[in-house]
């Protein structure tokens, strides 16, 4: 798989540092950084280098282990004084693998992870190698949240970037929604503040536009109390899954704007041969309660197999989906669905009956209430009008049945297009060879001029290339 999904690397042995100008500009950054500087001689580069997924394997020039936000102003700076690209690590849970490039200097940022808060004005300030497990405890300390990713070691940069869904959502927005302001280093090496205190424009490119305009050293967050929190899984059988989600499009239609569902449809437990099911997670903050019409169909009309909903706090409900580990085999593609009409449910149940043995599922998020509003001052983020975020993720561990895998997320992704609303998938899941047409898609054409503009203010050269490319215009 790797030689039909990943780009032609520039050939590596051009940059191997042994002497002159090159060797100059690592001396001068090891001097600076001491042990922070890896190259390809090093004996941790293999391990420094490594990916969320496995089928992904570059290999950088240069890798700069950053603590502050001077170390990246030296790492860019050295970046242009050696002519290469600049790809940026936060979280690495990647699944196209943007963290990691072939011939760049990469900015790995996970050693960046103070998070502070400001419980008075409901506000956090977010070191930008920060993962969510991070900003989560510490918010939630004065019982205050910021709508974020599922999986705890995910990256807070990444998931703000691309968009942010969550099970926050329809109380609060997505991620990039609640970004207030941001500090970020440029291609020149420039420290710009990207909000009402600095260029607005850019605070609103950094809002779903992705890692196109530089590193984001610091992001600071609108936070919520979210109240009591109702939430847990409910489990049905395969045999279910057309009432499961004919029942779940219902549910959206009427239910309360902050009520979120997701839905994963795969393998369930622990067991080396696990059944496989549809787990519906639910996230109620308010006053909901387990007796409500709105829940009550759901945990009744149909055959259930095992029912959770209880009161939670929002960390528990983010430890709901458990860890997803480093090192196994990716693929996922998807589409945001205008609806989930009955042609949609028939190709995800075709979906199912065809998918390969292995760890590999559909994933349904809702999009409902807040996250069909843009936030004052917009976001770039282009897929206000959905009604689901659908996705097939590939998960597998054998690297001789690659191509098996690849293909039934690409077959399950073009039926998923039925449904969909714009002809394109979240960012955040994006496979390592996303096309610039559903790049384009995903934004819009007016979008998508935007950022280009702002992108050819503050990255004309395109030194920041490694994300879903959106190229100075």
């Amino acid at each position: 798989m790797g030689a039909e999904l990943e780009c032609k690397p520039v050939p590596f042995g051009s940059l191997v540092f042994g002497g002159g100008m090159e060797n100059f500009v690592v001396d001068r950054l090891r001097e600076s950084l001491v042990d922070r500087v890896t190259t390809a001689g090093d004996p941790a580069y293999d391990e420094v280098r490594a990916t969320f997924n496995a089928t992904v394997s570059r290999r950088p020039a240069i890798i700069v282990r950053a603590r502050s936000q001077d170390d990246v102003v030296k790492a860019v700076v050295a970046a242009a004084d050696l002519g290469l690209p600049i790809a940026v690590r936060g979280g690495g849970h990647s699944v196209a693998g943007h963290g990691m490039a072939d011939a760049a200097l990469v900015v790995d940022m996970r050693e960046m992870r103070k998070v502070s808060v400001d419980p008075k004005n409901r506000l956090v300030r977010v070191a930008g190698g920060a993962l969510w497990e991070d900003l989560d405890a510490a918010a939630w300390a004065h019982h205050l949240a910021v709508v974020g990713g599922t999986f705890g070691d995910t990256g807070v940069a990444g998931l703000t970037l691309g968009g942010g869904i969550g099970w926050l959502s329809g109380l609060q927005g997505l991620t990039c929604d609640n970004l207030i302001r941001a500090e970020v280093v440029t291609a020149a090496g420039e420290k710009v503040v990207a909000g009402p205190d600095g260029d607005p424009d850019l605070l609103w490119a950094l809002r779903g536009g992705g890692g196109n305009f530089g590193v984001v050293t610091a992001f600071e967050f609108r936070a919520v109390d979210p109240g009591p929190i109702l939430a847990g899984h409910v489990l049905f059988p395969l045999s279910a899954m057309k009432q499961v989600l004919r029942h779940l499009n219902e549910l959206t239609a009427s239910a309360p704007p902050e009520l979120v569902t997701m839905a994963s449809i795969g393998p369930h437990g622990d067991d080396p041969n696990p059944p496989t099911t549809i787990s519906v997670g639910v996230c109620w903050p308010g006053q909901a309660s387990v007796e409500q019409d709105a829940l009550r169909g759901l945990r009744t009309a149909l055959p259930v197999l095992e029912d959770t909903l209880a009161s939670m706090t929002y960390p528990e409900v983010q430890a709901l989906a458990g860890r997803l580990p480093f090192g196994l085999r990716h693929y996922w593609k998807g589409h945001f669905l205008r609806a989930m009409d009955e042609s949609v449910i028939a190709g995800l149940v075709e979906s199912m009956e065809t998918r390969p043995d292995s760890h590999s599922l559909i994933l349904l998020e809702t999009i409902r209430g807040a996250a069909h509003v843009e936030p004052e001052g917009g976001a770039a983020f282009g897929q206000r009008a959905a009604t689901w975020n659908a996705s097939a993720l590939a998960i597998w561990d054998d690297p001789s049945r690659d191509d098996e895998h690849v293909a039934w997320a690409r077959a399950a992704a073009d039926r998923m297009a039925l449904g969909s609303l714009t002809g394109a998938g979240y960012a955040n899941y994006a496979p390592v060879d996303e096309s610039i047409e559903r790049v384009r898609l995903a934004f819009g054409t007016e979008r998508f001029a935007r950022l280009a503009a702002i992108k050819a203010t503050y990255d004309p050269g395109n030194r920041f290339r490694f994300n879903l490319n959106v190229a100075p215009g």
